[in-house]
């Protein structure tokens, strides 16, 4: 199995620069969004006066490092995707549409605009008074759908086929969502568990579609029951290995 030193040699910061990827739209505060999720953009002081409700350091930071941030940002989410490309290919399936469980600021939605082009609901709480990066009972937000939406459009998404959905807001919108494809990449199964997705992704493998998440190794050990609900649903394929969980793809059979 590939490991994360492997996975994150896959593609080097020209590789990316060279995608072409368009950014203008993101706002500053979009912009430390998404150090903050990906936390090896950004310094430790950062990170530490952000979840301790100071913004300012970050988003100076962002003002003289905005560049860097978001190439590093996409290098990591590119060399993340490149074994789900991979596992796509293998399989012959090309999502005709998919959602985005926690979706942050729809990086990693970029690479899936680029190859396939599907409709996307991307799906976020958004904005939580507690921030963390560990694990707990519920999620913690820290996006702007309005913003992934944004940068999906400009990347070649039609305006038709972005829908969005914060589900404290609007939780009736989750009713009767359907999808080729569910991704959640380093959210749910990762810093929360599947308990409120559970059934939509159980819908989703066994209506033939493929679901794709970041599991903690520690949660696939105790294996609760809405989990085990959702592993039994389907074939579980382990696609790489981080020091703290797998990314893995369900689907029937």
């Amino acid at each position: 199995m590939l490991d994360r030193i492997t996975v994150d040699e896959y593609l080097t910061e020209a590789d990316i620069t060279a995608l072409g990827f368009k950014t203008r739209s993101l706002s500053d505060r979009a912009v430390a969004l998404i150090g903050f999720q990906r936390t090896k953009t950004i310094s430790p002081r950062s990170r530490k006066t952000y979840m301790a409700g100071d913004p300012a350091p970050l988003l100076q930071e962002v003002g003289e490092r905005r560049d860097a941030i978001l190439t590093g940002a996409l290098r990591e989410a590119a060399c993340e995707y490149q074994p789900v490309k991979a596992h796509l290919d293998a399989i012959d399936f090309k999502p005709k549409s998919v959602i985005d469980i926690g979706c942050g600021q729809a990086i990693p939605d970029l690479f899936f605009q680029r190859d396939y082009k599907p409709r996307f609901t991307l799906v976020d709480i958004e904005q939580t008074d507690e921030l963390y990066h560990n694990w707990a009972g519920a999620g913690s937000g820290y996006a702007s759908l309005p913003c992934a939406k944004e940068l999906l459009h400009d990347n070649g998404a039609a305006k038709t086929k972005v829908t969005t959905i914060n589900p404290l807001k609007d939780p009736a919108a989750m009713e009767g969502l359907k999808a080729d494809m569910l991704i959640s990449f380093y959210s749910c199964g990762f810093h929360y568990p599947v308990d409120a997705y559970a059934d939509l992704m159980i819908d989703t493998i066994t209506d033939g579609g493929v679901v794709c998440l970041d599991l903690r190794k520690r949660y696939l050990r105790r294996r609760p029951e809405p989990l085990a609900r959702v592993l039994d649903a389907g074939t579980m394929t382990e696609l790489f290995e981080d020091p703290r969980s797998f990314r893995v793809v369900l689907r029937a059979g």
